[in-house]
């Protein structure tokens, strides 16, 4: 066609495809009382409607990530403070009693978080790709195994009035949101007990959560922990995220290749879909022989 003054235009037509924007919010693990469902039903409860919120009250400068926010309705709702609740219920990091609360914990988050997006679409209506998928069909269901009489039932609700969220959990890594909320990042060991946290404008000094007598030897540095501990624990958990957990993996500087690439084949093997950093320690030179001269 052609503007105002005649000359002619040329419009062209682009398909948007699917563009993914961070919606995420973090559990603190630390200080959620995990002994009272009540307690973390509601604040999964109160994280999820919060995200969906955001994706109507946001301003998308990119047309496509709007077209796929209201499309999917994406949320990402992970958590912080995962070794400050295995050292305040006395759980070592190197132990199946590891492997086994963090499946337990992970698992009602999970449910938690299905039953707050269902409860939602009651109210406000499924996201619009709803029909048709995993979650209506059952089948994100079944893959995880989910056959207790209460999973069946919430499936079975599910099924009759949709999610309101295609997308729910996302466990991202929230080193610097942790510093803020006085507790460890994200899934990952305290780097030490006490410890200085380098950031662009300086260091800031750390200690473990809630520190004390009692709690102290459950704070294994992150460096001195056994990796492979680590990598089972992401793949228990990633049962129960529909997303992905990122990680880390800290090596000491005598870590070969073969080691890490050992790491990297047994978090294939454990489901882990993907390892963030390798974080290494830094080299410390003790003293320099000429200065001493």
């Amino acid at each position: 066609f052609r503007d105002e003054n005649g000359d002619p235009v040329i419009v062209q037509k682009t398909r948007p495809g699917d563009y993914v924007t961070c919606n995420l919010a973090s559990l603190n693990l630390g200080k959620i009382d995990l002994d009272d469902p009540l307690d973390l039903e509601e604040a999964v409860r109160s994280a999820v409607r919060a995200l969906d919120n955001v994706i109507e009250m946001n301003f998308f400068p990119v047309p496509a990530a709007r077209v796929n926010n209201h499309n999917y309705r994406p949320i990402g709702l992970g958590v912080s403070g995962y070794h400050h609740m295995l050292a305040n219920h006395h759980i070592f990091w190197e132990s199946q009693a590891h492997l086994d609360y963090a499946d337990k914990v992970f698992e009602k988050i999970n449910y938690y978080a299905i039953k707050a997006s269902m409860e939602n679409a009651k109210e406000k209506g499924a996201y619009p790709y709803f029909k048709g998928s995993e979650w209506d069909s059952g089948l994100y269901f079944r893959r995880r195994s989910y056959e207790s009489p209460a999973w069946k039932d919430l499936a079975k609700k599910v099924h009759e009035h949709g999610l309101r969220n295609g997308y729910l959990l996302a466990t991202a890594p929230t080193s610097s949101t942790s510093i803020i909320a006085g507790t460890s990042p994200g899934v990952d060991p305290v780097t030490n007990t006490f410890y200085y946290d380098e950031k662009k404008n300086g260091l800031i000094p750390r200690v473990a959560p809630d520190l004390n007598f009692s709690n102290y030897v459950y704070y294994n540095p992150a460096h001195e922990t056994d990796q492979t501990w680590s990598i089972k624990a992401a793949g228990v958990r990633a049962r129960h995220v529909d997303q992905a957990t990122s990680m880390n993996l800290y090596i000491t500087n005598d870590f070969t290749f073969r080691k890490i690439l050992a790491l990297y084949l047994l978090a294939y093997r454990e489901g882990v879909k993907t390892i963030y950093y390798i974080r290494s320690k830094s080299l410390e030179v003790e003293e320099c022989r000429s200065c001493s001269l």
